[in-house]
């Protein structure tokens, strides 16, 4: 078989086709590149020369005009390349314009701005004051029976109830109340018992046999107590005295007052020794339980007032306390436990309901206090302008604590009574704060110490290291 050789060229890779570079553009970009060369060499002096000078500080000169203050260094400025400063009169190296002299106020931190232009741009004024910091927590809370009043009625002996005297839940039952009639095998053993020993004792003659007749009493004084002891009260053994015939059912009756909140009997019914049978609740005081936030703790104390909303009735307030603060919080929604107690002597509190909570707190008793306006958070800092008058603004770091309940903030540190802040329009003048901090660190001769506030990133934040001084350069050439 005769084999075929292919000799044909391979397949180009696939892809778009490359274009040539034309003559006449190359040429265009090396005369482009030329020319910025040339303009580098010939600004670099200058340029290195105007840095070295900011770097390294101004020599020492008095204004010529007779506003200036004499000793004061007067510095000029490019009015096209505003980074151009020079501590003498001449021309920018870049454009040969004239320098201008620079403002010497805006060496200093102080901000002055047009008192149109602080009215036009709606600038308003608070005052920093002195007085109790007052904050108050929100929250809401539902109403429970007090634990220390709520009564458990449960069942001694074995039997069976005959008859129901409370029948429901919610009826109001005083102390000494009949709940229920109950057969027991045991209660009239116990009556029958009592019977036989009181018989007995008036049978024994103490003069003749004065040890039984002690043994009789004893007996009939264990008796009575068995009775007592399975909740048949004096009245009831008095009764059993006089008839001298055990009953077939006894009565049970309540032995504190209150609400039925709980009944868990039947006329009929077979009940056990230990058998919760009724629960009764003293409603007269409740607690309501509330939760808190975390940060909200070191505003709520002990024994701290508080008032609470009903909900389908907004004017009713009803006054209670702080009764405890649990010491362990919810680890998933960092909450804590607050138990308030209130006086419901007329019910409108019901356990089930939910409430509005507020609670009264001071802070502090005596606190500077500015409006909360007056402080812009700049995320590291915080920062408040305060009006020296004539449109002149300083300002101010300072430190801040609690907010109140009327606008206001604890100011820590920074401010003092009676001084004057900025509440609005703070943006503007922070904006001219910044320049003019920045402004004064170069002139200081440390452009790399930036504001705190300038992002990483920022280039007043990159070092710059000033270069040996250079030769001077002649401007009246350029």
């Amino acid at each position: 078989m005769n084999e075929s050789i292919d000799n044909r060229d391979p397949m180009p890779e696939s892809g778009p086709p490359r274009k040539a570079i034309r003559p006449a553009t190359l040429a265009v970009m090396l005369i482009v590149a030329v020319v910025a060369l040339a303009v580098g060499v010939w600004a670099a002096p200058s340029l290195r020369n105007a840095w070295h000078n900011v770097a390294q500080g101004p020599e020492k000169s008095t204004v010529a005009d007779g506003e200036g203050t004499q000793g004061k260094t007067q510095w000029y400025i490019s009015g096209m390349h505003p980074w151009i400063i020079e501590p003498r009169p001449g021309q920018c190296p870049i454009c040969n314009m004239d320098l201008t002299p620079l403002d010497p106020a805006r060496f200093s931190r102080e901000i002055v701005i047009d008192p149109v232009v602080v009215q036009n741009i709606g600038v308003r004024i608070g005052e920093v004051t002195r007085g109790p910091a007052q904050r108050s927590v929100r929250t809401v809370g539902n109403v429970v029976a007090d634990e220390r009043t709520v009564r458990d009625v449960n069942i001694k002996v074995g039997g069976w109830i005959e008859k129901l005297h409370v029948d429901s839940e919610g009826q109001r039952v005083e102390a000494g109340q009949p709940l229920f009639d109950i057969y027991s095998p045991q209660l009239f053993a116990a009556q029958e018992e009592y019977l036989l020993a009181w018989r007995g004792r008036d049978r024994v003659d103490a003069t003749i046999l004065p040890q039984a007749a002690a043994d009789a009493r004893e007996l009939v004084e264990s008796a009575r107590i068995k009775l007592e002891y399975l909740d048949i009260n004096e009245k009831q053994i008095a009764a059993l005295q006089e008839t001298g015939k055990p009953e077939k059912t006894l009565t049970i009756r309540s032995p504190h007052e209150g609400i039925v909140i709980a009944k868990h009997a039947n006329e009929g019914m077979k009940v056990e020794p230990g058998m919760l049978v009724f629960r009764i609740a003293d409603l007269s005081k409740v607690w309501v339980q509330a939760t808190i936030y975390e940060y909200q703790l070191p505003f709520v104390t002990q024994g701290q007032s508080a008032t609470v909303t009903l909900p389908h009735d907004d004017g009713t307030r009803l006054e209670g306390r702080v009764d405890y603060i649990y010491p362990y919080l919810a680890e998933r929604s960092r909450e804590v436990k607050v138990r308030l107690e209130f006086d419901n002597a007329h019910g409108q509190l019901k356990p089930g309901m939910f409430v509005e909570i507020h609670l009264h707190a001071t802070a502090q008793e005596h606190a500077t206090l500015a409006p909360v306006e007056a402080v812009v958070d700049t995320g590291r800092r915080k920062v408040a302008f305060v009006s020296l008058g004539e449109g002149r603004f300083e300002p101010r770091t300072v430190e801040v604590g609690a907010t109140t309940d009327d606008g206001r903030i604890v100011i820590v540190k920074g401010l003092e009574a009676g001084e004057k802040v900025v509440t609005s329009g703070q943006f503007l003048i922070d904006s001219e704060s910044r320049m003019r901090e920045a402004l004064v660190k170069l002139m200081e001769g440390t452009p790399a110490q930036a504001s705190e506030d300038m992002p990483e990133d920022s280039p007043a934040k990159i070092p710059v290291k000033p270069s040996a001084e250079p030769p001077a350069v002649d401007h009246s050439g350029h």
